[in-house]
């Protein structure tokens, strides 16, 4: 029988129920429950396995840009979204340094609105919802504890619901498990292009806010402050603000007042929040990287934040986790079609390298742009006169696509027109040169080596951020570190996966100290 064929059938092995589906997605939301109803509607058998209960907070910025929007409108679920009472905001407030510009987001014919917040708890319950509707089997409070390898290859899971066990199996597992991904750690997936944080990041809503910001998306980043906002579903406002290193004891101890004092030093939401109070607590994340992880081998995938997570100043996560999802559930039904058609297994393996090596090479641009506005310290001075001249010439719309991803960086900062905006900005005269200098000799050095860098990701050890499952099986074929993140990437072997397990034993007690 073909593993279709075996779809659904029980059996029991050891005293062990054994389940057979198509695909198995660990995590359900913003990746994993998206991912689920697309493939449930197109006809595959799905089960979703997620260790928490809906509704539960998450870690977010909670933004949504026009892109996702759209994709939320082509899921059917926009409905549901408009009922929590979110406001789609047409407007962006900028200002970068002593730039400051407000204008209409560049919006298309179909097009909801140029970006919304909306509570994470409320968005994953509505995409959870959709999954179950659209026929995939979701099993909340359950957790993965180990991997089932076959041939060097992922074959299913074992998960563990109130102290039962249950062997998952399917010939495709997927990981929309986030930043500390269990699939990711128990593959062996490993980072490259790792960036470390320069700043930490609280957010909170309030309610109160003055009606007249309804239609308004803040985002100042001027000297060494960032603060970004905008109102949110049920009448509150989300504001954001990101303090660098220097001020992060000060954040530990008066979290509430470095806040308030961060978003009052911002005029837009000084003026919307005068009357305002907080309405719920603050989070927030302090120490964290950037990275991408090899996402794709024989038998497994990683998608959104398990995959690829990048710097909150760009408050791109939702959004991207659409887009890969998107793109990579008709890649998934050309894989399984593949192996069901009776082509090899390596038939699935090329297609799923082929959506890894699509998602690395769409995100690159953008991942550098975020690390550029998360960077401590003031901008570029190129960046704000880039702006001006993009404003002159009524293509403010090319940099606001950025926030849509409609727009790549390097097309709308090319290297060659910052190094002019430079040059014409020493010889005017009215900016201190050798400040001027030291930003250019940064910018021309750091930007040409980071596009090398895309074509040549720097790998480094195995992920020691993803929490440790409850037990590891020792994986029978050896490790082979491909040459670039678009190579298949094989099983690892059991003394890699041992020595994942002990570096993320030594590292879980920083990684939650790091999160507020």
């Amino acid at each position: 029988m073909t593993t279709k064929g075996l779809a659904g059938s029980d059996i029991r092995r050891n005293g062990t129920d054994v389940e057979h589906f198509d695909v198995i997605i660990v995590g359900a939301r913003c990746a994993g429950s998206p991912l689920a109803t697309l493939l449930a509607r197109a006809g595959l058998k799905v089960v979703v396995v997620e260790q928490a209960t809906f509704p539960r907070e998450v870690l977010s910025s909670h933004l949504m840009e026009a892109d996702g929007l759209l994709f939320l409108k082509r899921l059917g679920v926009l409905d549901q979204v408009e009922k929590t009472g979110v406001r789609f905001m047409r407007r962006a407030d900028t200002k970068l340094n002593d730039f400051h510009v407000v204008s209409q987001f560049p919006l298309r014919f179909d097009d909801v609105g140029g970006a919304t917040f909306l509570r994470r708890h409320l968005l994953d319950m509505i995409l959870h919802e959709a999954s179950v509707e659209a026929g995939a089997d979701v099993r909340m409070a359950t957790k993965v504890v180990e991997l089932i390898w076959e041939r060097g290859r992922v074959a299913g899971v074992r998960a563990q619901h109130d102290g039962r066990e249950t062997e998952l199996r399917a010939p495709l597992v997927v990981g929309a498990d986030g930043r500390n991904s269990t699939v990711a750690y128990m593959v062996g997936s490993r980072k490259y292009n790792v960036v470390p944080n320069e700043r930490s990041y609280y957010f909170t809503f309030f309610e109160g806010a003055d009606p007249s910001s309804d239609d308004t998306f803040v985002f100042h980043r001027w000297g060494d402050r960032m603060v970004w906002a905008g109102p949110a579903d049920n009448g509150l406002y989300l504001v954001g603000v990101s303090p660098e290193g220097h001020e992060r004891e000060y954040f530990r101890r008066n979290t509430e007042e470095g806040l308030l004092a961060h978003m009052r030093a911002c005029e837009p939401t000084a003026k919307a929040l005068a009357d305002a109070k907080i309405a719920t607590k603050i989070s927030g994340i302090v120490k964290f990287e950037g990275y991408f992880r090899q996402s794709a081998g024989p038998g497994w995938v990683l998608v959104g934040d398990a995959g690829h997570f990048k710097d909150p100043s760009a408050g791109r996560g939702i959004g991207d986790a659409f887009r890969q999802v998107e793109r990579l559930a008709p890649a998934i039904v050309a894989a399984l079609g593949r192996a069901g058609a009776g082509v090899s297994e390596l038939g699935q393996d090329e297609t799923l390298r082929q959506w890894h090596q699509w998602r690395d090479e769409r995100f690159a641009g953008h991942y550098w742009l975020a690390n550029i506005l998360g960077e401590a310290g003031a901008l570029p001075s190129a960046v704000p006169e880039a702006l001006r001249g993009m404003v002159d010439r009524g293509e403010i719309g090319r940099f606001l696509d950025l926030y849509h991803h409609r727009s790549k960086y390097y097309e709308v900062f090319p290297l060659t027109d910052m190094a002019g905006i430079t040059a014409k900005m020493l010889l005017s005269g009215k900016h201190k040169r050798l400040p001027l200098i030291r930003e250019t000799v940064k910018l021309l050095a750091r930007e040409p080596r980071r596009r090398w860098i895309n074509r040549h990701p720097q790998l480094v050890s195995s992920d020691v951020t993803a929490a440790p499952p409850v037990r590891v099986r020792p994986v029978p074929a050896p490790v082979t570190a491909p040459a670039a993140p678009a190579a298949p990437v094989t099983a690892p072997a059991a003394d890699a996966t041992a020595t994942s397990a002990k570096s993320a034993m030594n590292g879980k007690s920083d990684q939650k100290n790091a999160e507020v």
